[in-house]
């Protein structure tokens, strides 16, 4: 799947869950002498779509690791940063953990601004 638009297509017809793999082109930074090979930083990313994301630029958001069902690393990938995207398995969680991402993801996906790409589940207070 290359092209932007095909990269397009294949963003909306992603499921939560699904499990895929994505060649982009991350920002990068250096100091010293400006090369022309530095400005290009290919990286590959591989983990279970949880949604699109963002009001000026749509991103993919992928969940990279999932901990206990309390945390998970995540990923926001501007979707004209990808050059290839490709679905590994379709609906490739668990019925259980998918539920409980399910769950995890609409109360977390919304607030997604942490720097370290790190998102926890909060402890219920009693009012």
């Amino acid at each position: 799947m290359k092209g932007s638009d095909e990269v397009v297509q294949t963003v909306l017809h992603l499921h939560f869950g699904d499990l895929i793999k994505i060649h982009w082109l991350d920002a990068s930074e250096a100091t010293g002498q400006l090369e022309h090979d530095r400005f290009d930083t290919p990286v590959q990313s591989v983990g279970y779509f949880l949604a699109v994301k963002g009001r000026k630029t749509r991103h993919v958001v992928i969940a990279k690791e999932i901990v206990d069902n309390k945390s998970y690393h995540y990923n926001v990938i501007p979707v004209g940063m990808i050059q290839n995207l490709r679905i590994i398995q379709r609906n490739g969680l668990k019925p259980y953990v998918k539920r409980v991402l399910k769950k995890f993801a609409a109360k977390t996906v919304p607030r997604l601004r942490k720097k370290d790409g790190w998102v926890y589940a909060t402890k219920k207070h009693n009012s």
